[in-house]
């Protein structure tokens, strides 16, 4: 904007008038009225200045398209192009359509041919086809041919399978065969299946491709294969992935070959490596045979060292299946190990009789008791012990909250864990309590921490001691973990403390920190402040060094504001997009963006980006 010359005099006594129009009327208080002095007051001084909005308006889908063509690198123009088609009318369709074709890398090409396919023309798939046909390497080939084959018809479709199962044949690598088999083999007649069934055994290198290739496509197996099926899995040397393999055949297997599935589990020689056997497979079995096979589980369990590394796995996969007793009797044998039961009665606790869980604990924490400080638990039960307070009886939750609350500034439990397992406890302590532990919460301890704390307890605190929380998170010298504890406690202030909490976020001082924790707290401020804040946002958002930060906090705005603030928020987050140097950043910026000024015209969930996997 050019500036015009300005009465200094004047500007100054016009901005004198603007300020004490604010003063009089109540700088964030009240609502701003139309004919208001201080909206006639800004009007004047705006004239006097020549105000005229020089800023660029929202981005359109066509400012969209343009930047995503002009993005370097092969990838990521791929990322964003794709991620434009469901909000594009059909002439942009074909504009992307373009860029993705004129992209060099083959991978990244067919990832932009995989978005426009379901609204392409038959023309636009015929030239994709060609282009997937023509790329040199066969996992390409693959991936856009499989890809493009569902949205092909009649003879296109017939010879886009052809050259697939092609591709398939030249690939050779397992797991890129075998995803791909699966992809295509809705589309395929019996004998092109058996092709591709061919090429996929011809690839597998090891027994964990075995195992795969067996588990992966049983049902398009005939039934006379199931039994050779079994009897492959039963001589896989790893117990654990022979487990694997048994309960995804069991999954699937028609009633008669189930017996034999649990044959080959009870023959695994590893206990943990069986109990998960048939821990898994006891789901998929008849109602009539499900009691024994879980009960050879646990036996296989509880006949395996408790320190086998199997075992916990086996273990939190027998859980859910147990009765009370059962339960009860892992967490006896376990007990006899210390440091191991311990962490074994954490994971068993969702599944205990609550009477018998507090009998284990009482045991556990011996010789002290529930409402003691424990200060030398063993190391799986620091962690845990939080965690089983909510499963013991009711009459047992305040004291072993109090003493889940005294573990803290242990090896393995710092201030970090320790306010997280505030979240799981502090329901259950007593307003007295409440306070003692606001009391214990240093300010200038580590920031997150401290903000985690006060946050988790916020729900449980009444009037007095939310106003002892705000004091402590006032005294909180690092910015940001005071603007994380705000946001925090602001869903759980009461009418009277939003003031306070508005005064307290509008004296930080830097701009991310400021703009985060002011459009967090935004909604809960009075409706006739609740303007006046988002220009505050607004302004501070825009001074931010960053540009990512900075787009970040301006959609983070405009995702939540109507109107004028959500209009300058969107074209300034797209001023500071363009400006990024990192690619990825700008990605995930144009990600959020796109939503917010598009439409989709057409159904997105149809049209995910299908990513190549690799192993």
């Amino acid at each position: 904007m050019v500036q015009a010359e300005v009465d200094v005099a004047r500007l100054l006594l016009q901005a004198r008038e603007v300020c004490a129009a604010a003063h009089a009327e109540g700088w964030l208080t009240s609502p701003v009225v139309g004919s208001s002095p201080l909206r006639q007051a800004v009007r004047r001084l705006a004239e006097l200045l020549g105000v005229e909005d020089s800023r660029p308006g929202v981005p359109t889908v066509d400012d969209l398209v343009s930047f995503a063509c002009a993005v370097p690198d092969d990838g990521y123009r791929a990322s964003v192009l794709s991620m434009l088609v469901p909000y594009v009318d059909e002439a942009k369709l074909s504009t992307l359509l373009a860029a993705g074709h004129a992209i060099d890398e083959e991978y990244q090409r067919c990832r932009v041919f995989v978005a426009v396919a379901p609204r392409a023309s038959t023309g636009q798939l015929a030239g994709m086809v060609a282009a997937v046909r023509g790329c040199a390497l066969s996992r390409d080939r693959m991936f856009g041919l499989v890809s493009l084959v569902p949205y092909l018809v009649g003879v296109d479709r017939a010879a886009a399978i052809d050259a697939a199962l092609d591709a398939i044949e030249d690939n050779g690598q397992f797991y890129f065969v075998s995803n791909n088999v699966g992809r295509l083999a809705p589309y395929l007649t019996p004998t092109e299946l058996d092709r591709a069934l061919a090429a996929a055994d011809r690839a597998v290198a090891d027994e964990k491709d075995r195992s795969n290739l067996q588990t992966r496509f049983p049902s398009l197996r005939p039934t006379a294969w199931w039994a050779e099926a079994v009897s492959a899995a039963a001589t896989i040397k790893d117990g654990n992935l022979r487990a694997v393999t048994l309960r995804d055949l069991a999954k699937e297997a028609p009633g008669e070959h189930l017996d034999a599935v649990v044959t080959a589990a009870h023959a695994i020689r590893n206990g943990s490596a069986r109990t998960r056997a048939l821990a898994e497979i006891a789901p998929h079995l008849p109602e009539t045979r499900r009691p024994e096979v879980i009960d050879a589980a646990l036996a296989a369990l509880l006949a395996t060292p408790v320190r086998d590394e199997l075992r916990y796995l086996a273990r939190n996969v027998l859980l859910p299946l147990l009765n009370h007793d059962q339960v009860a009797a892992i967490i006896d044998t376990d007990s006899r190990k210390r440091h191991a039961g311990a962490e074994s009665l954490a994971a068993a606790a969702p599944y205990a009789a609550p009477e018998h869980l507090a009998a284990a604990v009482a045991a556990a924490i011996a010789p002290h008791k529930l409402g003691d400080p424990l200060p030398d638990l063993p190391f799986g039960l620091r962690h845990g012990f939080p965690r089983i307070v909510e499963y013991l009886p009711a009459s047992h939750r305040n004291l072993a909250a109090l003493s889940a609350v005294s573990i803290r500034d242990q090896i393995g439990v710092g201030e970090h864990l320790w306010a997280q397992n505030l979240a799981l406890v502090a329901k259950y302590l007593t307003p007295a309590q409440l306070d003692q532990v606001l009391a214990s919460i240093d300010p200038n301890g580590p920031p997150v921490a401290v903000s985690n704390a006060i946050e988790h307890l916020a729900a449980h605190l009444d009037h007095g001691q939310l106003d002892t929380a705000l004091t402590t998170i006032l005294a909180i010298d690092d910015e940001e973990g005071r603007g994380l504890a705000l946001t925090g406690i602001a869903p759980h202030l009461t009418e009277d403390h939003i003031g306070r909490l508005v005064t307290a976020v509008l004296d930080l001082h830097d701009p991310r920190v400021l703009a985060e924790t002011l459009t967090t707290v935004l909604p809960h401020a009075p409706a006739e402040q609740q303007p006046l804040l988002a220009q505050t946002v607004l302004n501070a958002a825009s001074t931010i060094d960053d540009p990512e930060d900075r787009a970040g906090c301006l959609l983070a705005l405009a995702a939540t504001q109507p109107g004028l603030h959500r209009d300058a928020a969107l074209a300034r987050a797209f001023t500071a997009m363009t400006a990024l140097t990192d690619a990825n950043a700008q990605v995930r910026m144009l990600d959020c963006l796109t939503p917010l000024v598009a439409t989709p015209q057409h159904d997105a969930t149809t049209i995910g980006t299908l990513e190549q996997q690799a192993p």
